[in-house]
């Protein structure tokens, strides 16, 4: 069986999130660990009460394709919430 709804979704670059719980925020720091602006503070989205296999965050103004060749670190907040996995789509 070949969907090609099912197949776009692999196509995608970014970030995506396996997330479950109460509350969940992801952000974007520099190599060092220094928090990138656009992708930090209140441009991290919150998700709350949260279930989902493919959660794709976006930044409020900051598309993450802008870092691509950059080396970065992700910071998961977490409130009462599990995060089973996450990959990033070159």
């Amino acid at each position: 069986l070949y969907s090609s709804a099912a197949s776009d979704v692999y196509k995608r670059q970014g970030l995506q999130v396996n997330v479950a719980g109460e509350e969940f925020r992801v952000e974007v720091l520099d190599e060092k660990g220094e928090p990138l602006p656009g992708f930090s503070g209140a441009r991290a989205p919150v998700f709350k009460n949260v279930d989902q296999l493919r959660l794709e965050p976006q930044w409020k103004g900051s598309p993450l394709e802008r870092l691509k060749g950059r080396i970065v670190r992700l910071k998961f907040h977490l409130k009462k919430a599990e995060l089973y996995s996450f990959q990033v789509r070159p």
